[in-house]
Order: structure tokens, then C-alpha cells, then sequence
């Protein structure tokens, strides 16, 4: 028994618990990362902390969306990520969730259409020279999506540089096309979007996503701030599916 093994290995000083967690992840294809072995930002917690309080909650929230929304649709998945100011956690849970959807082995894959603030490139340690805007501009001589090598099954599509005009853009019915023929080529797709109390952006992107999540952070959200921007995205016809309320 690998567990026991890896118990008595612990015990002996050889190998610590996250050497056992990690073999047991690899054994059954369940992708994890050891601290220090990989340039990938610590927050992404599913991933350095799969056995976490936070992780348990992402995988919880995974399974009520499971419940509540892809077991109800035939057509691939795509969810935007909604909050109403910066700091509020929305980059970390679209993160999240993207990891853990991948855990699930769902092909997933996280887009960064906040060309505002562009934060996801920070968290999985690539470039963005090219991303959501090059596309969406026709530009670049190559595919932006990057696939991640430590996390089977998760890719991600920067935000690229930040263009002049982001609100037209993303209301350009070329990003409606673009996202519709990645929906064919993932499982699931997650955007992350900019403040929706700063910027119409995030409305733009909700619009034409197939669901939005909404982030509040404890201390941090007023409830003014939450009640018009789940007010905003229910006027324009996006399916909010719910809220999540982070208290970190």
C-alpha cells in the first residue's frame, strides 16, 4: 500500500508528506506541483495545496457548477469570472478553477480578458507578447494558448499587450467567433474579466459567455457593489449561476 509506505517513509526522516502526495497524485494522473519545483505563482493553491481548506472549497464549488450547470448543457462549457473591483479575488478563483476543472480531466482552458490589469501570465510564469488582443487583432505568427506542462489538461490564453481600445474589442463580434471556436476546441473555458464597476468590459465578456460567477471578498465587496453588478449582468441576459464570497 503506497500510503502506508509512504507513512512509514515520513516516520524514517527519508521523505516528507508532500513527496507522498505527490507520488499518489501522479499514480492516478492528478496533477499537483511541489513547493519549490515549479515558477508557477503560489496562490494557485489547488495545485501546491491540493489537500487544503481552500482547495476542498474550489473542488466544492466545482461540484455545486457540475450539479447546477455543465450536467444541464450539451454544448461546451464557458463561464466568466465577475467582480466588482480589483483585490477582490476574481484572478485567483478563475485560476482555481481552471486548475481544478483540469484535475477533473476536463481539456480547460483559462483566458485572460482583462486587459485592464492582466494578472493570469503572473500566475503561470509566461510571456505576453501575444494573447487574447493578438488574436482578437489578427496579429502574431503563432497560437498564443499555451499549454501548462506541470498541470495536465489546463492551458491559457494571456491577455496579450493591452490595445488602445479594450471596451470595443471585446464588443467586436470577432471576439464572439474567436470565443465560440475555442468553446469547440475545450472542454471548459474560463475568462477572467476586468472590474465590473470600473470598466463595461466584464458585461461585454459575460454577455457572450455561456455563464458568469460573481466574487465578493469578505470586508473588501460592499453590497451596493454586488447588487448592481449581478443587477448589470442580469439586464443584459448573462446566466449568473451565483456568488462566491472569499474571506481571505
Amino acid at each position: 500500500n503506497d500510503a502506508l509506505f509512504g507513512e512509514a517513509g515520513i516516520q524514517l526522516g527519508l521523505i516528507t508528506r508532500d513527496d507522498v502526495e505527490f507520488a499518489i497524485s501522479s499514480q492516478f494522473n492528478y496533477s499537483v506541483i511541489l513547493n519549490g519545483q515549479s515558477r508557477i505563482a503560489q496562490n494557485i493553491v489547488a495545485a501546491y495545496e491540493p489537500h487544503g481548506l481552500q482547495a476542498e472549497a474550489l473542488r466544492a464549488l466545482r461540484t455545486q457548477l457540475l450539479m447546477r450547470w455543465l450536467e444541464n448543457q450539451v454544448t461546451t462549457k464557458t463561464l466568466a469570472v465577475v467582480s466588482a473591483d480589483r483585490g477582490e479575488g476574481r484572478s485567483f478563483l478563475a485560476a482555481n478553477l481552471a486548475v481544478v476543472f483540469s484535475q477533473l480531466g476536463h481539456s480547460t482552458l483559462l483566458i485572460d480578458a482583462d486587459f485592464r490589469n492582466p494578472q493570469q501570465h503572473l500566475y503561470f510564469d509566461l510571456t505576453n507578447r501575444q494573447g487574447l488582443s493578438t488574436l482578437l487583432q489578427g496579429k502574431g505568427d503563432s497560437s498564443p494558448i499555451r499549454s501548462i506542462d506541470e498541470l495536465r489538461n489546463l492551458n491559457v490564453l494571456p491577455s496579450g499587450p493591452p490595445p488602445p481600445n479594450p471596451q470595443e474589442l471585446l464588443s467586436h463580434a470577432r471576439f464572439s467567433v474567436t470565443l465560440a471556436q475555442l468553446a469547440q476546441r475545450f472542454d471548459i473555458v474560463i475568462l477572467d474579466t476586468p472590474a465590473a464597476a470600473k470598466y463595461a468590459d466584464a458585461n461585454a465578456v459575460s454577455m457572450r459567455a455561456g455563464a458568469a460567477l460573481t466574487v465578493a471578498r469578505q470586508g473588501h465587496t460592499s453590497v451596493t457593489d454586488m447588487k448592481q453588478i449581478r443587477d448589470d449582468l442580469q439586464r443584459i441576459g448573462a446566466n449568473v449561476l451565483g456568488s462566491v464570497l472569499l474571506n481571505f
